[in-house]
């Protein structure tokens, strides 16, 4: 006891650096189960089809649950450049559901969104400034409690940095038209200008020619 009531300032500080320590062990491992049974509860996709009925091309997300239990979600869709890309409001629309519908994938089941290529080709784009390289893509599928599940949307990236990328040629080649038409443009109405010049400058020796040639005419009668 006379050892505790000697170094009780130190043996308090060396307590109080344990449980710090102990305490964020707790939240580190916290974080890591949270994370881990978070994407053990679902197995999230993402690719890129084309119908080929009606040659629609979309993005589709697949969302399974497999957990034994139902599982209500309250977001999903795309994370790019640390923003929230949600789709849970469109898939309501889509699916004709109300605005206040809960989605609820049974255990052992899965639903899937279609999503509209030139709506996520726009708002990446928006974000990137006119930027066509698009980074680290990743699907997202967040449940009731909040917990989130994430992967890699690798086929999707590289689908719409081919988009924009094609966009971008485009663009340029509708630049250079436009430039090459106003130059066609202005060198027709150059040529025009010569043309109307060479003829009025006819009309004017032409007039200075009857002229002298009415001079001569008078002066021989």
């Amino acid at each position: 006891m006379q050892f505790i009531r000697d170094n009780f300032a130190e043996i308090t500080v060396i307590l109080f650096i344990i449980v710090t320590i102990l305490l964020l062990m707790i939240l580190s491992f916290n974080r890591y189960f949270v994370k881990y049974f978070s994407n053990k509860k679902f197995q999230i996709n993402t690719s890129y089809q084309v119908d080929a009925a009606s040659q629609e091309k979309q993005f589709v997300i697949s969302i399974f649950n497999k957990n034994i239990n139902d599982v209500r979600i309250s977001g999903f869709g795309y994370v790019y450049q640390n923003q929230n890309i949600d789709f849970y409001k469109n898939y309501l629309v889509a699916e004709d559901l109300p605005k206040d519908h809960k989605i609820v994938i049974p255990s052992r089941d899965f639903i899937f969104a279609k999503i509209d290529v030139l709506t996520l080709k726009t708002i990446i784009s928006d974000i990137n400034r006119g930027d066509t390289s698009v980074r680290s893509l990743k699907v997202f599928v967040t449940d009731s409690q909040g917990l989130t599940a994430q992967s890699r949307a690798k086929a999707v990236r590289k689908q719409l940095h081919y988009h924009l990328e094609k966009d971008r040629i485009e663009r340029l080649i509708k630049i250079k038209e436009q430039k090459r038409r106003v130059k066609a443009d202005e060198a027709l109405f150059k040529q025009q200008k010569r043309i109307e010049r060479n003829v009025h400058r006819k009309e004017i020796w032409g007039k200075m020619f009857l002229k002298v040639k009415g001079v001569f005419r008078n002066k021989s009668k």
